[in-house]
């Protein structure tokens, strides 16, 4: 999908706030379809479920720019980005779009965020889709104290630094496609760019917050996510690009008896890719199972 296929879709913008953030989403789908909010990943914004958008069916897809991403707020200097921060941001959009349920759906970091929620409140999340990912990396209690001045330090190196500009628009979305194990075709870098550049004096810069980039202060420990992913009722759904992506969930998965896991060989970001197609399909049979 190119930029231009994004740009016609049809689509509604919104904005919700939540307590002094405010937080950009697109809508895409069925209006009266079942909703669906969804969740990016890391450094990635909305505009990466453009291309589900085009091919889910009986869906209002909802998809946020999480804040620090795309279109939304940064949180404030004297902030970083906590995950369980994000568990409250969707609480505050379903709650000004009048969802009293929804189903979920995440990408990646957005994928962690999706099973929080779900484990927040389990009476209100009908499907729970998770696409190359599941739960938090999570530490030992003992290992805290240095989590903690990790993140400290590498706050105050990175607020020290001034953010990268880019010559050329071309030269910032080469940069997401050369990103390791992560990185973008050139069609999908450039979706990604619809909502995750500015232009700044001669040249380009990514929206997504420098702060995204810092260690977390703290991490949640395995007991911890244990508790989140045993409370979730709804049917489950976890697309993975690689079966040995499983050894990432420190065997969460045998708390979770819903999960249904399947595999869509491709890029970490093949629901973006050539095997959006198949995703889709899986899916589109997934939010049709009654709960």
């Amino acid at each position: 999908m190119t930029a231009s296929t994004l740009s016609s879709l049809n689509n509604i913008e919104h904005r919700f706030d939540n307590h002094g953030i405010n937080l950009a989403a697109v809508e895409w789908g069925d209006p009266d379809g079942l909703p669906v909010i969804a969740l990016h990943g890391w450094l990635d914004n909305a505009a990466s479920f453009a291309p589900l958008a085009a091919r889910l069916e009986g869906v209002r897809l909802i998809a946020l720019d999480l804040a620090g991403h795309g279109l939304s707020d940064h949180r404030s200097l004297d902030n970083t980005y906590n995950i369980w921060q994000d568990v409250a941001d969707v609480y505050a959009v379903v709650e000004q779009l009048g969802l009293s349920t929804f189903a979920l759906l995440g990408h990646s970091r957005g994928a962690m965020v999706a099973t929080l929620t779900a484990g927040t409140y389990p009476e209100r999340v009908s499907h729970l889709g998770l696409i190359d990912s599941f739960v938090p990396q999570a530490i030992d209690a003992a290992e805290l104290p240095e989590q903690l001045a990790l993140s400290i330090a590498d706050k105050h190196l990175r607020l020290g630094r001034e953010p990268r500009i880019y010559a050329t628009r071309d030269e910032a979305i080469a940069s997401r496609t050369s990103r390791g194990a992560s990185r973008l075709s050139v069609a999908a870098a450039k979706l990604i760019a619809e909502r995750g550049l500015r232009a700044e004096g001669e040249g380009f810069r990514w929206r997504a917050d420098e702060k995204l980039k810092v260690a977390s202060e703290l991490k949640l420990t395995p007991a911890i996510v244990q508790a989140f992913v045993a409370r979730i009722q709804c049917p489950s759904l976890l697309l993975l690009s690689d079966p040995q992506r499983m050894e990432r969930f420190y065997g969460m998965e045998q708390y979770a008896p819903g999960l249904v896991v399947d595999i869509i060989a491709g890029s970490h970001h093949f629901h973006m890719e050539e095997t959006v197609v198949p995703s889709a399909q899986q899916l589109n049979d997934f939010y049709r199972t009654a709960t």
